[in-house]
């Protein structure tokens, strides 16, 4: 793993702008809350690797296979998002070392039972375990990271969870938005 000028990890680690899934394409489905992000966004940019290229997310499916067919990933993931819930990220947490997470102070109850749910009916094996969260930072432990969580300090994101997206992750590393589902 390697750092860049800016101080960004770079190279082929989970959460790099890079491609980090085998050079195979990948899935993965993701709340947009529907809040003013633009703080969040601006954080981003100086703190997080995937900042101005992913627009800040919770994920809800990490990276994986599927070889079924659009339609059918489509008719499977709707309606689980049944009604709006409120979410508030905040509480800046280093996670794993290096990851900034926003933790999901409001809403988590609902993004863990969402989570399950769709791994549930795409039959996808579950990670050891899921805290719901928005990543807006990563830096290796030291000085920079001590920075990037002063940084952070205060920093929250109210809004509503509305519906749920998916996007394709090229071998490439593009991400493209492929449906979204309520």
């Amino acid at each position: 793993m390697a750092v860049d000028v800016a101080g960004r990890l770079t190279g082929d680690h989970p959460g790099s702008a890079r491609c980090d899934h085998g050079w195979v394409t990948k899935w993965v489905a993701v709340l947009h809350p529907e809040a003013d992000t633009g703080a969040v966004e601006r954080f981003r940019l100086r703190w997080d690797p995937l900042g101005g290229a992913v627009a800040a997310h919770v994920t809800i499916a990490f990276p994986f296979d599927w070889q079924r067919g659009r339609d059918e990933l489509h008719g499977l993931l709707t309606g689980m998002l049944p009604k709006p819930f409120a979410v508030r990220l905040g509480a800046p947490t280093v996670w794993e070392e290096e990851y900034l997470f926003l933790l999901a102070e409001r809403g988590g109850a609902q993004i863990a039972r969402l989570h399950e749910a769709v791994y549930g009916v795409l039959g996808l094996a579950r990670a050891e375990r899921f805290v719901p969260h928005m990543t807006v930072g990563r830096r290796l432990p030291g000085a920079e990271q001590e920075r990037m969580l002063r940084a952070a300090d205060g920093l929250t994101l109210d809004g509503w969870a509305r519906e749920l997206s998916v996007y394709r992750r090229e071998p490439d590393g593009r991400r493209v938005h492929e449906f979204t589902v309520n």
